[in-house]
């Protein structure tokens, strides 16, 4: 999901906690996180509104299906027969349909209650966590359950297939996989059967003071959160979720704990792990010896971790892993994570969501399985604020060193240009090469493209605004002679 600020909103709920989403007003519902939990709500029946400072091709199926969406943000949005305003932290306490909410009594909630809500009035509630491969995890339950015939309802933060598809309401019965953020703490309180933590490390600086209080905040979230008789999905090569898994099995009243990984000591093992010209494969090696022939059309090798996730919960869930792998073999992965965005003049371009020093380094490793002879991979990377840049600056140098040419540009945001001359010189000194620093995104793209020959794949890569110079960067290919592009 998209990076979320420091929580600013107190929530306003009825003393008991109940919360009804029968007309449903969401403030900043074109949100990666919010328009899957509006699309839920509106194909469940509710009645759907919101707002959005900005317009997308994802709001049009939520409009079709009824509804009512505002451009910019003003008290008279707000129906006065609501009975709930939902917020993320990326809006303010002074945002006008807030106040309006509050002066109408109408309860204000954040979008984890609301999503928790609709989770709970299903059988098996799954939730999908971890600093990184929750999209892809989720999409992958998501899309192998369906494909399986079990109508799953489901919440992801990117779009499965086409925009606005990041949400689907499958009937209050059944499974419910739902990717839930850390970011703001707002995966504590969550309640679920199965929880499924791809693995911990240090993020979001703006809210976390160091990688322990990542696992203090995921035991908090288990121990609260999961059933009692439910299960944990864990990741054997995180320390942060050995530690997690460490904590749990001294106390003795933890969940069972099913484990998945390249590691030995993984319950889900894979081997002969290898991602080439698109595609990804390995052996699964299940409980018991039993051997799975795993392959992907989605590149990079940490797409099989999430796979291998994946699977381990299906398997836990009692499903029959030798048709979900075959379903797999469909799987063409969710927006922006080293999905395809086109070729022109014989240079391929993918969109990253890459926002973190880990996943700039599994994208550009996906990137360079993608490249044939001779061919290279230049990346426009567009941090993700400030507070970012700085607490991984030196990571960031080190895992973009790892591609052939680097444009650097500004975040949505806005960022100290200083910094982007610094980074730059980070990456040199690590022996990439950074030597254009274009704070116009449309400019940074037009550059890459110049910079860009025949059989070189671009990587538009960040969680801003940089994917919208996806066309940009095509046309700017188009207009260049193949030959000497």
């Amino acid at each position: 999901m998209a990076e979320t600020a420091v929580p600013r909103i107190a929530e306003d709920v009825p003393e008991d906690g109940s919360v009804d989403l029968s007309r449903v007003h969401f403030v900043g519902i074109g949100g990666s996180g919010m328009l899957p939990v509006a699309r839920v709500c509106a194909e469940r029946g509710f009645t759907v509104s919101g707002s959005d400072n900005r317009t997308s091709e994802g709001l049009k199926p939520l409009v079709r299906l009824g509804a009512s969406v505002h451009s910019g943000h003003a008290a008279e949005n707000v129906p006065a027969d609501a009975t709930a305003v939902v917020f993320t932290h990326a809006v303010g306490e002074d945002n006008p349909e807030i106040r309006e909410a509050r002066s109408l009594g109408i309860p204000v909630m954040h979008r984890s209650r609301a999503l928790n809500s609709l989770m709970a009035t299903h059988r098996t509630p799954i939730a999908v966590m971890g600093t990184h491969g929750k999209s892809g995890t989720t999409g992958m339950l998501a899309f192998t359950l369906a494909r399986m015939e079990q109508n799953p309802s489901y919440v992801i933060g990117a779009d499965l297939e086409t925009p606005g598809s990041g949400g689907r309401d499958g009937g209050t019965t059944g499974f419910f996989v739902a990717e839930v953020d850390e970011s703001d703490h707002t995966h504590v309180g969550m309640a679920m059967r199965v929880a499924v933590i791809t693995n911990i490390g240090f993020d979001h600086p703006e809210t976390y003071g160091e990688a322990i209080d990542h696992v203090d905040a995921y035991e908090k979230c288990v121990r609260g959160g999961l059933h009692k008789d439910g299960t944990l999905v864990l990741d054997a090569d995180s320390p942060g979720a050995r530690e997690l898994a460490s904590r749990l099995a001294m106390a003795g009243d933890g969940p069972r704990v099913i484990t998945f990984g390249m590691s030995s000591a993984a319950g889900w093992r894979l081997v002969d792990v290898s991602s080439e010209g698109g595609r990804s494969k390995a052996v699964l090696r299940g409980p018991g010896g039993r051997d799975f022939d795993l392959a992907l059309r989605v590149p990079g090798a940490h797409q099989l971790l999430n796979a291998a996730a994946a699977l381990a919960t299906l398997h836990a869930l009692g499903q029959d892993c030798d048709q979900a792998v075959e379903q797999l073999l469909y799987f063409d992965g969710v927006a922006r994570r080293m999905t395809s965005a086109g070729e022109s003049a014989g240079v391929r371009v993918y969109d990253s969501f890459a926002h973190h020093p880990d996943e700039v380094s599994a994208d550009l490793a996906a990137a360079r399985s993608l490249v044939g002879s001779g061919g290279r991979v230049v990346t426009v990377f567009q941090p993700s604020g400030q507070s970012r840049l700085d607490a991984f600056d030196v990571d960031f140098a080190k895992a973009l060193a790892g591609c052939d040419e680097v444009v650097l540009t500004d975040s949505t945001s806005g960022v100290n240009p200083a910094t982007l001359r610094i980074l730059s010189a980070r990456i040199n000194k690590e022996g990439g090469s950074a030597r254009h620093q274009v704070l116009d995104r449309a400019e940074a793209a037009a550059c890459a493209a110049h910079l860009a020959r025949p059989g070189d794949v671009v990587v538009l890569m960040g969680p801003g605004d940089i994917v919208e110079s996806g066309q940009v960067l095509q046309a700017e290919l188009g207009e260049l002679d193949p030959a000497a592009a």
